[in-house]
């Protein structure tokens, strides 16, 4: 068996991990615009109340002059947490007194100005210049606090994803593992399921009384070497090879939804009956399947046990009497054996090949048994037949244990 790539414990680790770091910058971006916006705010309300309480205090120094009242009440302002600077100017706009960061610039965005009034004449003006980055490093505390969530959530989700996408991945591997197959497609774990499992989605053919004019094919299959093996090999190991050959025809039975027919003279007779219109491809291949791994029940001693198919589509008409019916079937089984006279080991012939046909064929290689016969030789099978074929050998060759 081929070895499985696993990867639902890497695929989903992986997209946890991505629709973390997705969700983190959604929240991280809507996080920082409300905390810049709710700082402005905070900032401008704060500046203006400043500004205001500043300008009530300066009035009277202001008046008279009182330069040393002044600087004392802009160093006193100082003292609150965040505040620059502060300034006193003239009604011309002229710098009266400063205290604080004198490196500051007078269109500084974090200065707020407020009027000096008196009796609704205004005598002057203050500002008030706020640090710029007071109140984001007062956010940054809840930042830190919400980072550290989204590492621990992350974190969590990742590693949940990477349990779960193992368990899953044992779980599929372990499917895969009681699944035959020689070969391996490509995908993850569920891809190479489906891959594998393909063949055996078929309804089994286990009607025996067909409704009038359903299609059908029939298989014949002619074992040419069997009375030579018989008398070459000790009875013992010969009825073994009966059974393992009955085994290899019962499992073509299951997988291709086959019903056996009586058989005479070891030939073997399935009818394919149920399906989606491809009883003619189920057929094909059944005989492919059962030609390839009959040569191997003998192969350790080096005998080839010879086999010759053919297949020959129709219609199976329904009879009110159990005698016209085996009568019936009797006269297509002397058909199939007419048919299997004219191949030789090894071949697959085809039978009554209608252009109705074709594009079930469309994958198969087919050629006149003689020039103007009704008669076709398989010669091989196309890709994509071919491939199928062999996950299904890979199914039947696991009940297959040579002699």
């Amino acid at each position: 068996m081929g070895h499985t790539k696993r990867s639902f414990d890497k695929l989903m680790p992986l997209a946890a991990l991505i629709f973390s770091v997705l969700t983190g910058l959604a929240l991280g971006l809507t996080h920082s615009q409300q905390m810049n916006a709710l700082a402005a705010q905070q900032e401008s309300h704060l500046g203006n109340i400043l500004a205001g309480q500043l300008a009530k205090v300066i009035r009277e120094p202001l008046i008279h002059r009182d330069s040393l009242s002044l600087q004392v009440e802009l160093d006193d302002m100082l003292d609150i947490t965040g505040v620059s600077q502060t300034a006193v100017y003239d009604i011309e706009n002229q710098l009266i007194a400063r205290a604080g960061d004198n490196d500051r610039r007078s269109m500084d965005t974090s200065r707020y100005r407020s009027p000096v009034s008196v009796d609704d004449n205004t005598i002057g003006f203050v500002s008030v210049i706020l640090q710029p980055d007071y109140y984001a490093a007062q956010t940054t505390t809840a930042t830190r606090i919400l980072l550290l969530l989204w590492i621990l959530l992350a974190a969590i989700l990742v590693f949940a994803a990477f349990r779960f996408g193992s368990g899953l991945s044992r779980r599929l591997m372990a499917l895969l593992e009681q699944l035959p197959s020689s070969e391996t497609g490509k995908g993850d774990e569920l891809a190479q399921l489906e891959y594998r499992i393909e063949p055996l989605l078929r309804k089994p053919g286990t009607t025996s009384n067909p409704l009038l004019g359903q299609s059908v094919a029939t298989l014949a299959i002619a074992c040419r070497n069997l009375p030579r093996l018989e008398a070459l090999l000790n009875r013992e190991h010969f009825k073994i090879l009966m059974v393992k050959l009955d085994q290899l025809v019962e499992g073509a039975e299951r997988l291709y939804g086959a019903t056996r027919l009586p058989g005479s003279d070891y030939h073997i007779y399935l009818e394919f009956a149920e399906g989606d219109s491809d009883q003619l491809s189920r057929a094909i291949h059944c005989a492919a399947a059962l030609l390839r791994l009959s040569s191997q029940l003998l192969d350790k001693q080096g005998i080839t046990v010879e086999l010759t198919a053919a297949v020959s589509p129709g219609l199976q008409q329904a009879s009110p009497s159990i005698l016209l019916s085996e009568r019936e079937l009797g006269k297509r089984l002397a058909e199939m054996q007419s048919l299997l006279d004219k191949a030789a080991a090894g071949e697959i012939l085809l039978a009554d090949h209608t252009d109705l046909q074709l594009a079930e064929l469309n994958d198969i290689d087919l050629s006149p048994l003689a020039e103007g016969s009704a008669v076709y030789r398989i010669n091989h099978l196309g890709e994509h037949s071919e491939a199928r074929l062999k996950r299904q050998l890979a199914i039947l060759g696991e009940q297959l244990d040579p002699l």
